[in-house]
């Protein structure tokens, strides 16, 4: 546009200079003309400004190393479309707090556009796109004019999987003891002496007759120690995805297990019971500036076994 401005004055310092050259009736109106083209361009172009606006589409949250994307989309609901675009947009990943170079888009008149952004997504964190210019030119090429733009738009980047090592035994039966189930059967039994008072349904007859003895077959209740995960949360990025992707790792297994667990996450404590709830809760992590906390995790009681999490090193039991 920069080349229209210039030949636009060029054109009219000519007519200016011809009209005082030679002062002509044919001459006046020629100046008039050239002082009067730019805003009759402007006037002309309003239209199409005032019905068109730039928006930002989020696309879908990612995992690690996948391909994510943000779109812009440009629309004008006036039959004559601009002469041209021209939109300014700035990325930013909310949780490294690192802002990317902003990018102009430049195109030509046109009633609908479609633009796909293909961020960085080798780090962790939620990644914002906004518009911070969006403007249209008039038909001479020589105005900006401000156009509507929508809020925001983004998706996050989840972490991948990353196995401990050493890897804790989860499901170790030592995490497993029993006690008596008062009421009702169990597939868990204990076999002792008739007390006085027992029920007779819990009698083992079979070896009670071998035994010349009431043997009593007690059900018993699986009780499974709890488990807590405490994430170190260090300064260093690379060892907060490290950490961030152990944790997901373990999650996943220990959900796959049916075992239920509490998560310790820098000043934050929540029972996980689900993927889901363990991806929500990072999500809103990652969503904000990364923070460099120790989380030694929280004693619950002599039932609970605390795994703490390393970066690159593991779990400590």
């Amino acid at each position: 546009m920069a080349v229209r401005r210039i030949i636009y004055i060029a054109l009219l310092a000519l007519a200016a200079l011809y009209h005082f050259a030679y002062g002509q009736y044919a001459t006046h109106y020629i100046l008039i003309f050239f002082l009067c083209l730019p805003l009759l361009s402007l006037l002309v172009s309003l239209p199409a400004a005032l019905t068109s606006k730039a928006s930002l589409v989020g696309g879908l949250d990612v995992h690690r190393n996948s391909e994510g994307n943000v779109l812009l989309e440009l629309n004008c609901k006036f039959f004559l479309p601009p002469e041209a675009w021209s939109i300014t947009v700035e990325e930013k990943n909310l949780f490294t707090n690192q802002a990317g170079s902003p990018q102009t888009i430049k195109t030509g008149g046109m009633n609908t556009l479609t633009k796909s952004f293909h961020p960085d997504t080798t780090r962790l964190g939620t990644i914002r796109y906004r518009i911070k210019k969006a403007r249209v030119y008039d038909y001479l090429g020589l105005f900006p004019i401000p156009v509507r733009r929508s809020g925001a738009a983004e998706f996050t980047v989840l972490p991948n999987i990353e196995r401990p090592n050493p890897e804790p035994e989860l499901d170790d039966p030592s995490t497993l003891h029993f006690k008596p189930k008062p009421l009702g059967f169990s597939e868990e039994h204990e076999l002792r002496e008739y007390r006085a008072g027992d029920p007779l349904n819990l009698v083992h007859w079979k070896l009670s007759g071998k035994m010349d003895e009431l043997i009593i077959r007690e059900p018993q209740e699986v009780i499974r120690k709890k488990i807590l995960l405490s994430a170190d949360l260090p300064a260093n990025y690379s060892d907060q995805q490290s950490v961030i992707e152990q944790l997901r790792y373990l999650s996943e297994e220990l959900i796959e297990k049916e075992i239920p667990y509490r998560l310790v996450f820098g000043a934050d404590m929540l029972d996980i019971t689900s993927n889901d709830e363990f991806n929500e809760f990072i999500k809103e992590k990652l969503s904000n500036p990364m923070n460099a906390r120790y989380a030694p995790g929280v004693p619950l009681g002599g039932d609970t076994l605390i795994y703490r999490i390393r970066p690159s090193k593991g779990v400590e039991a």
